[in-house]
């Protein structure tokens, strides 16, 4: 068998083919704005279905998923209808739909992409109509325009007067003019898959109705990656975060908009750098050496990249039944993307514009102030020298016994030490130092400022829809000489040939900036911290001090702020990611498609240190240059399939894919570059140039078959075939396969028909998957050419190879429950467990071999948890609804299996048999010595099974035992939210918690030290802390000693913190102006909002911030804390 990496295709010969079909789109979409007929088209597609004594709802859906066709109308009309039958062969759907519904008295006419359903006017009313429609003349006209939840027009809405059958519909623009005869009229609006609504006219002739969702746990579409399925249809489990809920947060990365807003699902942004990624779990951590981040699809096509401003909404896979069709690379979760499309009707302009005002959170975290230092300090050096005068004097006594105050004078001076404690404190610690009071992060922080713009069009006609969006972001950073910009566009296309072949197009291009905080030997998120308040940043001139100066008594030595003014670190990239999909319709229940894509992207890294700064200086000049060129293409090729036979619905769907990854790395660096010639080519003296490619493939097949019964039993299977050139030649390809099933309850004959519980649904599924988030070639033998033998270039084995690496693979259980109450309480539970074997790791090898490890498939890991997700309608009156969102998941992750059982050391934490990831390792304090004031820790003493056998207090670090001290794991995150509107007034609130997780606040290792850094600032005592001073204090803190108390500042659990937190998110107040104001002004809509991120938290961490990242959680020295922010916004629809 050849290699898969023989496989990646030329992309000369894709961006020809690519090319070639941009160019077929672009014919016919240019033909197609000449189409006509469309109504017709769309009475003309063939039906074929055969049902006996059904209701006429379940006929109707039936139609509509035959036929791919919407159909609106008031649910009262069908409700009443007598069972129907009805055969159909390939026959014209007009045809059908006269046969069925003209004998029922229900008239029907096409509106846009929907057919709406009435009664036939002159009729005999329906039984279930309250009255005959009264004699009147009208004589008030009402006019308006219904949207849905998201402010899109909503085309084909029944409007009703209430008490009689007349009515009227929504035009495609969501719009309606309708006549009543009296302001106490009072006007129903209902939509299939909406809750219906009633108005009172009043005072009114302008309306503005606002349809939500009805009973979304059965009616939701949720895209799953290769389909799209009724949520009634799911088996899986799955949340679902729409547009709506995304839209509160301004961030330009997915991930940070993610946060709390699904259950199961942990974002934590460890940094609070612009244009940083978050890191995403789902359902804990599986690995402990490959990647764990979640798979990402856009567009149902694997990776890629989409704007927020973009998305229409994010679904997210959780268990085997739904990531199974991703096979090798779903262990972690699928993150499924979908991007917004056009919809057919006038052209939709919306632009989008808000500014804000970011300040940095400083938690409950403070460092001293001049006065404070003082203070805190001079005393350690009082006690220093009275410590060593009093010890020389003694070492003088035994030689002079009495020594006289000339004799200790003379004797201290060849000791080198002052006479008298105010000399001492003039040379070491002298009183000028108050003269100067510098609060440095007033100097490193600052308010940041982001500004968004966004442009979208949307439109067409039943043949062709497009969607164009472009858009600007540019976030200044609260810490000096940090930002962020970005400017996207996307463009999505599609066309309808003809009945049976559909195109689409769609193409997304990018461009990033970042600069970072650099200063050059440490950047300002650093000193801002260890400088002290009682240096001086600037000359009196106003010039900025370097920090050599002999005034300067911090440290380090080091003023940020000089570095800052001429070094600097940037990152650029760019990228087109393009896609090509043709949909063909075989016949009525098969259905081919073929989707391709290319992705480029390029991005450059430079780093430069200029000559006037202590780390240029020393090259005089120092260019670091990285630059990265990849590319991806992918062809994925699929058949669907779905048919009903009376009670019995079967679908399914068959497919290859290919994908194929090429990468490119250069780094170099050069010295000798002067100021303001910053290229490598001026560069006078190379120091080092590398580079390296990367080439891997995916070859994938696989299928998947669904089964219904009659809406009430459901069955899924999936299985995937991958081969991936990433691992070893014995175990290139790998087989992975899932089973999922549910049963609607509230479906069934014996269970009555209840506005209580109008929901009860129960989930199993069952499957595999692999975690394939590796990078290329581990599985080679590799050679170094980093060496010279007799002054020729050679090479040496670097690595040894494993041609029987495979894929860690999960083993997932799932089983869930969907329940609802009154339509308006929505309750889902999942219960889960994940067994991910076959762990890579570095094992050790005998030194025969001449390697001292390889990489091979050892160790397990388990995951177990709960997911919830709650929905509620807590109140729906008139013109106020307030609903509510809360989800929580709980997870427990243990390391069931090691190599040889044996622990795997990572310093402060370590990876331990039965211990979850993340396990505290160090050594426990106990606090401080009442009758000392020296630090105490925990000495265990085992026997030789291992069994601890005593426990005793030592004073020295050496001696003390590390052990488990606690887990950065959480043990349960969540969120929730609180939507309000009334009228066109909306506030939305939403929190999101992590409890359980411990913090090592490393930064009260160095700025709390107990005098081993005198010349560094120190942390404030909070509340209800105290430190040692004389014998009998119980203390929180060890006496304070000039070189530190017996190693008291070490490592150990005196710096692990409760990390939990709930913080207020986003807090999101707009309003929409009245429909009124918009006909006069001849603008769709305008929504002006004011939003708030990161306003508050409650947590008991004494530092600036507990969102430190559960990977390592550990609040380090050069962390970038996250931002408060506020913004004005405006969205204006035309």
């Amino acid at each position: 068998m050849k290699n898969l990496r023989d496989y990646v295709p030329n992309l000369n010969l894709i961006m020809r083919i690519t090319c070639v079909q941009l160019t077929l789109l672009l014919i016919f979409t240019s033909l197609s704005f000449a189409s006509t007929g469309v109504a017709q088209e769309l009475l003309n597609r063939p039906v074929s279905i055969d049902v006996e004594e059904k209701d006429l709802a379940v006929v109707l859906n039936r139609i509509a998923e035959v036929a791919k066709v919407k159909f609106s109308y008031v649910p009262q009309m069908v409700r009443g209808e007598k069972k129907v039958s009805l055969v159909a062969s390939k026959e014209r759907l007009e045809v059908v739909l006269d046969r069925l519904l003209t004998p029922l008295e229900i008239d029907y006419k096409v509106s846009g992409d929907y057919i709406v359903l009435r009664k036939e006017p002159n009729k005999k009313a329906s039984s279930v109509a309250p009255q005959a429609v009264p004699a009147f003349r009208a004589e008030i006209n009402i006019t308006g325009k219904v949207t849905d939840e998201q402010g899109e027009p909503l085309p084909g809405v029944s409007v009703i007067l209430k008490g009689t059958q007349r009515g009227t519909t929504t035009n495609t623009e969501g719009a309606f003019d309708f006549d009543v005869p009296d302001q106490s009229a009072v006007l129903i609006f209902s939509f299939v898959g909406y809750t219906a609504q009633e108005v009172s006219v009043g005072n009114r002739t302008t309306l503005s109705v606002k349809l939500s969702g009805e009973d979304k746990a059965l009616n939701e579409v949720v895209v799953v990656g290769y389909s799209s399925k009724n949520q009634t249809q799911l088996s899986s489990s799955v949340s679902v975060v729409s547009a709506e809920k995304l839209r509160g947060v301004t961030s330009p990365n997915l991930g940070n908009l993610l946060q709390g807003r699904a259950s199961g699902v942990m974002v934590s942004a460890s940094t609070g750098q612009p244009g940083a990624t978050p890191a995403v779990r789902i359902r804990g951590n599986g690995t402990i050496s490959a990647g764990a981040d979640p798979l990402y699809v856009v567009d149902g096509v694997i990776g890629g990249t989409a704007n927020p401003s973009d998305i229409e909404s994010v679904t997210i896979l959780k268990d085997a039944a739904a990531t199974g069709l991703y096979g090798s690379r779903a262990a972690n979760g699928v993150i499924v993307i979908t991007t917004k499309s056009g919809k057919s009707g006038k052209t939709r302009i919306n632009v989008n514009t808000s500014l804000g005002v970011s300040t940095i959170s400083r938690g409950n975290f403070k460092m001293m102030n001049r006065q404070q230092y003082y203070d805190y300090t001079r005393p350690i050096y009082v006690n220093d020298y009275n410590g060593k005068r009093q010890a020389f004097i003694n070492d003088l006594s035994k030689t002079t016994p009495n020594p006289t105050e000339d004799q200790i004078n003379a004797f201290l001076k060849t000791k080198g030490l002052a006479t008298s404690l105010d000399a001492y404190l003039n040379t070491n610690f002298p009183a000028s130092l108050l003269n100067y009071d510098t609060d440095w992060s007033d100097l490193v922080y600052r308010k940041g400022v982001t500004q968004n713009y966004e442009v979208s069009a949307s439109g067409g006609d039943e043949k062709t829809r497009f969607y164009i969006g472009g858009n600007y972001f540019n976030e200044q950073g609260t810490m000096t000489n940090s930002g962020y910009k970005r400017f996207n566009v996307r463009m999505n296309l599609d066309h309808q040939i003809n009945q049976k072949v559909r195109i689409s197009g769609r193409l997304n291009g990018r461009m990033d900036y970042t600069q970072f905080d650099y200063s050059g030997e440490r950047g300002g998120a650093f000193t801002t911290f260890y400088n002290l308040p009682t240096d001086r940043p600037y000359n009196d001139d106003g010039s900025i001090r370097i920090g050599t100066e002999p005034d300067w008594f911090g440290r380090d030595r080091f003023n940020f702020l000089f570095p800052m003014q001429y070094n600097y670190s940037t990152a650029r990239s760019s990228g087109v990611q393009g896609d090509f999909v043709l949909n063909y319709d075989i016949n009525d229940w098969l259905s081919f498609s073929s989707t391709n894509r290319v992705d480029l992207n390029n991005s450059r890294a430079e780093i430069y240190d200029d000559p006037r700064t202590l780390t240029g200086g020393i090259r005089k000049g120092l260019l670091r240059n990285n630059l990265l060129y990849s590319q991806t293409l992918l062809n994925s090729n699929l058949f669907k399939a779905s048919k009903n036979f009376g009670a019995h619905s079967i679908g399914g769907l068959i497919g290859a894919e290919f994908q194929g990854n090429y990468g490119d790395f250069t780094n170099s660096s050069g010295g000798g570059v002067p100021s303001g010639l910053n290229v490598m080519d001026v560069s006078a003296t190379p120091v080092a140039i590398a580079g390296s490619k990367n080439r891997s493939a995916f070859n994938s097949y696989f299928t998947q078959a669904d089964y219904n019964y009659n809406n009430k039993y459901f069955a899924t299977a999936s299985f995937r075939m991958d081969g991936s050139s990433k691992f070893g030649e014995n175990n290139q390809y790998g087989n992975f396969w899932a089973v999922g099933g549910s049963w609607i309850v509230t479906n069934e004959n014996f269970m009555p028909k209840s506005n209580t519980i109008t929901l009860l649904k129960l989930r199993g599924s069952y499957g595999t998957t692999g975690n394939a988030n590796i990078t290329d070639f581990i599985t080679r033998a590799l050679y170094s050419f980093s060496t010279q033998y007799a002054g020729t270039s050679g090479a040496i084995p670097a690595r040894l190879a494993n041609p029987d690496l495979s894929w860690e693979k999960a083993y997932t259980t799932n089983v869930g429950l969907n329940i609802g109450f009154f339509n308006r309480i929505d309750l889902s539970i999942d219960a889960y467990q994940r067994n991910t074997k076959n762990l890579l790791f570095d094992v050790p090898l005998s030194s025969a071999t001449g390697f001292k490890t390889q990489i091979q498939n050892i160790g397990q890991i388990r995951n177990q948890g709960i997911d919830l997700e709650l929905n509620t309608t807590n109140f729906n009156v008139r013109d106020f609804v307030w609903k509510t969102n809360f989800n929580i998941g709980f997870n427990r992750n243990k390391v069931m299996e090691l190599y040889n059982g044996q622990d795997i050391d990572l310093g402060t934490q370590r990876v331990i048999v039965g211990q979850p990831l993340g396990t505290w390792y160090m050594q426990k304090w106990i606090g401080v010595d009442p009758q000392t004031g020296g630090p105490l820790w925990e000495k265990l003493t085992y026997d030789e099974n291992g069994n601890v056998t005593a426990r005793e207090n030592t004073s020295n670090y050496n001696l003390a035992t590390r052990q488990i001290v606690g887990k950065s794991n959480p043990n349960f995150t969540g969120g929730f939210t609180n939507s309000l509107t009334y009228k066109g007034l909306s506030l939305d609130v939403f929190f999101n918690f992590v409890q359980g997780v411990q913090i090592n606040h490393a930064l009260r290792e160095n700025l709390g030290a107990e005098g081993a850094y005198p010349t560094v600032n120190s942390i404030v005592l909070r509340d209800g802390e105290s430190r040692w001073e004389k014998p009998g204090d119980i203390a929180t803190h060890p006496l304070a000693i000039l070189g530190g108390n017996l190693n008291s500042n070490k490592m150990s659990s005196r710096y692990l913190e409760n990390g939990s937190f709930i913080r207020l998110r986003n807090v999101r107040l707009g309003y929409d102006l009245p429909a009124g104001w918009m006909q006069r002004i001849k603008l769709a809509n305008v929504h002006v909002f004011v939003s708030g991120d990161n306003l508050f938290t409650w947590t008991k961490f004494s530092g600036m911030d507990p969102e430190v990242g559960f990977d390592n959680a550990t609040a380090g020295l050069a962390k970038y804390f996250v931002s408060k922010k506020v913004l004005f916004g405006i969205n204006i629809g035309l």
